[in-house]
């Protein structure tokens, strides 16, 4: 099959620009997004929730992003957008089997799962996960150390072979880059 010089073209644009351009009603960017990513979010869901869902999540997931195409900003990075999309689309399924028992491959409580749903389709958790997305990996950890894993800031600085007043001061900064973000433009 012969690749057409748009095509070509179009294969050499990143994520954002091909979501750009998905958004002013090119197609063909919506198809060049699904082959370059979609095996990637399938092994996601795959590990996640086995086989037997995983195809069928994927297509969710990306009926999502066409549907919500026009509430991408190009100015943040189009995979953390993509895969809390897809994270999404798993809590959901989850609180929709919340009357049935989930197996304990799966330590998140559904309480849990849903509270996280419940802020919003692609709202402040989503906004948040971009945002630290953008960090660097040092303040990220740190963040997601401190505020998901309920650590010390002494256990992370042995962790990061640190001082705790140098991980409280890694954490500070983390956390006024992410306000920064969040008030700059709504993501």
């Amino acid at each position: 099959m012969l690749m057409s010089q748009k095509s070509k073209e179009m294969h050499n644009l990143s994520d954002e620009e091909l979501m750009s351009l998905y958004q002013e009603s090119e197609y063909l960017a919506f198809e060049i997004l699904y082959h370059r990513h979609s095996g990637r979010i399938y092994e996601y869901l795959k590990s996640k929730i086995g086989v037997e869902l995983a195809q069928e999540l994927l297509q969710e997931t990306f009926a999502r992003i066409h549907k919500s195409r026009d509430k991408y900003n190009a100015l943040y990075p189009f995979l953390p957008w993509v895969f809390a999309i897809a994270r999404n689309i798993l809590f959901d399924h989850f609180k929709k089997a919340e009357t049935q028992t989930i197996s304990n491959s799966y330590p998140l409580e559904i309480d849990e799962l849903a509270s996280e749903s419940d802020l919003s389709e692609y709202g402040a958790f989503d906004q948040l996960e971009v945002a630290l997305s953008i960090l660097p990996d040092p303040q990220r950890r740190a963040l997601k150390l401190r505020y998901l894993d309920d650590w010390t800031f002494e256990k992370i600085a042995k962790e990061f072979d640190t001082t705790p007043q140098n991980v409280r001061q890694l954490i500070s900064r983390g956390l006024r880059k992410v306000r920064s973000t969040l008030n700059k433009k709504e993501i």
